[in-house]
């Protein structure tokens, strides 16, 4: 079923519709895109024959990252032709394509092979030679013009290629560029390596001269500071080795001394406080004196305790033994004075030591400050004797190397590959190429044509556009009549051809819309309808014979009526007289009985417009009129007023607003959209019941509409509605 009679539901997806849409918008255009596309061709082709055959030949060359090593890696060269740096290799390679295609090797292989004076390269007037300059700089050009260098991928194979008419004369040209490219390598390096030398001779000297000079300066300064014997180092070392000896034993000294003045103390509270015996002071000295007073004092020491115990303090024996050991204790006591008085020179000896050993330490130390200075102003002299002395090593170095590279006549990374040889066929012009690419431009240019067209054309073409110009149902579409030739003549038939053919596809498309306005009349009334169009010649008085005609077969009493009276043309069609109709209704003079026809068709009748009226707008709104239409409506089922284009004049306006309803007619591919709307408001401007629109003229055999896949399941629709209406 197709839903409002409007567009096939083709059950696919939106892209594919688009895709469909595209196609047919370019079969619809078709002979223009074709047309574009051979004058393309055509143009394609003159041009292509029309142009000099030109030839490319293509010598190449073997371009190594570094030069061949000839001495070794001992030696190496002064200027390195290659990179030996992997990062940096892609960079020397440029480089070297930029040094092919550049202005200075050109002008080299022009005048080292005198191409400038080879009337192939450069074409002279005998009679006004050019000068030499001019020759060598228009050589240049031709050259520069048509040699391009490239390199292959991933590998070290560089081609230098020239397109020229004459293609020996391509071959030759690219032979003598690789050549001169090769030669120039090596003379770069020649040229290079005989400036280092040069330089580097320069350099030796200088070296020489300065490598004798700081010698001399470091040999006066040992004299100056008594080091031809000995040296500055060794004198660090011997002074260093008596700092550290010195400082050592003063250190010993000091804690000598500290340790006797602490047992001076002590052997002087001892000898003070008679605490002899407990002190340590006799083992500081060696007396063996005193040790055995010691032992003695401690024995009869003894033996007067006992006798105080057994005889008593008076007893003389007692008094005897005390004496004896107090005797003793007084010679310990003189033991012991001589031992502190040992104790006391041995602490002047410590302390004198110290002193001395103080007094050498600083004086070692002043000479290690004094030497300080001298330390620095001989590193100095010697850190520039050193690099001197290898400044001069590294000279000496290069320019052997370089004198070694001037020898080298075979240390070249730039080696012959291929040969150019002379082309036997064209690269240009290329005729199915230049053919291909005009085909595909001028066909691009015939699309975009195409699509442009379509898109400025804003008629309208199918029930999308319809809806989209106005939002109302379409009704249905009416099919171009093709069988019939398109003169005034055949103008009866055609717009009889429904009748004449009612199982013809016009026919099932306006039963179609005879359905569609059954059920558009399901809830309202629309017994008195109008039928318009935006502009004259639309197809508006055929379409609406077509729709009264399948109205009449369908059973319905069907009346049309002739309201376009400027340019009247129903009776003519139905074949019915004009001289009483609609204008004499409303002034009164007729009968209905006297204007209103019958035809040839069943059930339908006609009601023409009578004689021309001088104000056809200011009748329609008269109350004869609106009565008019009241009768009619009683006595006819179906009651259609075929009116005025509404963009011309009012009339439809009003009948718009008189009727039921109102239908607009629009013929395909001539009504523009802009048209239909401002029409649309127009009836809407006076609240006038818009039905619908139908679309006219429309070829439904052309597949561009979509819509000759359902010219049959029109009538097979149409007939189910009626049947269930």
């Amino acid at each position: 079923m197709i839903e409002n009679g409007l567009e096939p539901n083709t059950g696919e997806d939106e892209s594919s519709v688009d895709l469909r849409h595209y196609y047919k918008l370019v079969m619809k255009r078709k002979w223009m895109v074709m047309a574009t596309m051979a004058l393309g061709v055509t143009l394609a082709v003159l041009y292509t024959m029309r142009q000099t055959p030109l030839y490319q030949a293509s010598a190449s060359v073997i371009i190594d990252p570094t030069a061949p090593q000839v001495y070794g890696k001992e030696v190496q060269e002064v200027v390195q032709l290659g990179s030996g740096n992997y990062w940096s290799t892609q960079e020397y390679y440029n480089t070297q394509l930029k040094i092919l295609r550049s202005r200075t090797l050109a002008q080299k292989t022009i005048i080292r092979n005198e191409l400038h004076n080879d009337p192939r390269v450069v074409r002279t007037d005998p009679g006004r030679p050019l000068p030499e300059a001019e020759r060598i700089e228009f050589a240049v050009n031709v050259l520069l013009s048509s040699v391009t260098a490239s390199l292959e991928k991933d590998s070290r194979i560089a081609y230098v290629r020239v397109i020229n008419a004459d293609p020996a004369l391509a071959a030759e040209l690219a032979n003598l560029h690789a050549t001169t490219f090769r030669t120039n390598n090596v003379e770069q390096q020649k040229g290079d390596t005989s400036d280092a030398a040069d330089f580097l001779a320069r350099e030796l000297d200088l070296a020489e001269k300065d490598l004798r000079e700081a010698e001399k300066k470091l040999v006066d300064f040992k004299e100056e500071n008594s080091m031809l014997s000995i040296g500055l180092q060794d004198k660090q070392n011997i002074l260093s080795a008596d700092l550290a000896r010195y400082n050592a034993a003063l250190s010993d000294a000091h804690i000598a001394r500290i340790e006797l003045e602490g047992l001076n103390r002590q052997a002087k509270v001892a000898l003070k406080q008679r605490e002899i015996l407990e002190s340590a002071i006799f083992g500081l000295v060696e007396n063996s004196s005193a040790s055995l007073l010691k032992e003695q004092y401690i024995r009869e020491n003894q033996v007067f305790i006992e006798l105080g115990s057994s005889l008593g303090t008076k007893h003389p024996d007692f008094l005897a033994q005390k004496k004896k050991v107090a005797d003793l204790y007084g010679a310990i006591e003189r033991e012991g004075r001589l031992a502190l008085k040992e104790i006391d020179q041995r602490l002047k000896a410590v302390t004198s030591n110290e002193r001395r050993f103080e007094a050498e330490l600083e004086r070692l130390k002043a000479d290690a400050f004094g030497l300080a200075p001298k330390t620095v102003a001989y590193g100095q002299l010697q850190r520039a004797h050193d690099a001197t002395k290898e400044k001069h090593r590294i000279v000496l170095g290069r320019l052997r190397a370089s004198t070694l590279s001037l020898r080298n006549d075979v240390s070249n990374n730039v080696r012959e590959h291929d040969m150019a040889r002379v082309p036997t066929s064209p690269i240009s012009p290329r005729m199915s190429l230049n053919v291909a690419v005009a085909a595909f431009m001028s066909l691009l240019l015939g699309l975009s044509l195409a699509f442009g067209l379509e898109h400025l054309d804003r008629t309208v073409k199918t029930g999308a556009d319809v809806e989209a110009a106005v939002r109302v149902p379409l009704l249905g579409l009416i099919p171009i009549v093709q069988d019939l030739p398109k003169t005034p003549e055949a103008l009866r038939e055609r717009d009889l051809f429904v009748y004449a053919q009612p199982k013809s596809r016009a026919a099932e498309c306006c039963r179609s819309i005879r359905t569609n306005l059954l059920f558009s009349g399901a809830d309202r009334d629309l017994t008195v309808l109008t039928v318009s169009s935006p502009n004259p010649q639309e197809g508006k008085t055929t379409s609406v014979i077509y729709m009264g005609t399948t109205m009449a077969q369908s059973g319905q009493k069907v009346l049309l009526v002739d309201t376009d009276m400027r340019r009247p043309r129903l009776h003519a069609s139905m074949g019915v007289s004009r001289g009483k109709g609609i204008s004499n209704l409303i002034l009164g003079d007729a009968e209905y009985d006297d204007c209103i026809k019958s035809t040839e068709i069943p059930n339908l009748f006609v009601l023409p417009c009578g004689p021309t009226p001088p104000n056809p707008a200011e009748l329609l709104l008269t109350d004869r009129f609106k009565a008019i239409i009241e009768e009619l409506r009683g006595k006819y089922d179906r009651v259609i007023f075929d009116s005025p284009p509404l963009q011309a004049v009012t009339d439809a306006v009003v009948l718009g607003k008189l009727c039921d309803g109102a239908i607009m007619v629009t013929q395909a591919g001539k009504t523009n959209r802009e048209d239909l709307a401002r029409c649309a408001k127009m009836w809407k401007d006076v609240d006038a019941n818009f039905v619908g629109v139908v679309l006219n003229d429309l070829d439904l055999a052309d597949s561009k509409y979509g819509y000759s896949y359902y010219a049959y399941s029109y009538a097979e629709n149409a007939s189910e509605a009626e049947s269930q209406a």
